[in-house]
């Protein structure tokens, strides 16, 4: 199996703009086989196995580990990647072509103009109703890599950091569905006799 992995070192642009403080650069890469993530934190089941990648330099043993992984892209575009790899040596996150699509989703560039002059882009779409909509704008660095940002999904962060009972999360949930960590902040501070905690 080849796995690509590209790494650069001037990764500056006046485009980039993180969603939050907590999250992190991700190169969207057509020659990438596989999504590749530094941060366990994406993977919904992580599955700890040593495996290598093969590069432009040849093969190193940078992966620890596969699984499900879930994230979020700057647009509120959530994206599931069923056989995502953990590499935390790894210099910087990849996501694939192959899993936006598999996402349902389609990938395009094109470019547009602005007052800086003209900027190439890669569309993320979807079509809705018959309707292609663009759900994410990403922009490209000055050596033509596309990059975006990428979150935690709201449920997971959820479930990090407010609740230290797996079995009363699974009741809210249950109940509940999928609240965002602003819903489920007001049901905590707004209900009493549960013991989840703020």
């Amino acid at each position: 199996m080849l796995f690509y992995l590209f790494a650069m070192k001037n990764m500056d642009s006046p485009l980039a703009k993180p969603m939050a403080s907590d999250t992190d650069l991700c190169l969207v890469d057509s020659a990438t086989t596989h999504t590749i993530l530094k941060r366990k934190r994406y993977f919904a089941h992580l599955i700890m196995e040593q495996g290598n990648v093969n590069t432009i330099s040849g093969s190193t043993r940078l992966i620890e580990g596969s699984g499900r992984a879930e994230f979020i892209l700057p647009g509120g575009t959530r994206l599931s990647i069923v056989n995502a790899l953990y590499s935390p040596k790894s210099q910087r996150n990849l996501l694939s072509f192959k899993d936006i699509r598999i996402n349902g989703y389609h990938v395009e560039t094109t470019s547009e103009t602005t007052k800086e002059g003209s900027i190439e882009l890669l569309y993320i779409t979807n079509t809705i109703a018959g309707k292609k909509c663009v759900v994410e704008k990403l922009p490209a660095f000055s050596s033509g890599l596309y990059y975006t940002y990428i979150g935690t999904n709201e449920s997971h962060a959820v479930v990090n950091q407010k609740f230290t009972d797996h079995g009363n999360f699974v009741v809210w949930h249950d109940r509940l569905g999928h609240p965002g960590s602003i819903m489920m902040r007001k049901i905590i501070d707004n209900s009493c006799g549960h013991s989840l905690k703020n």
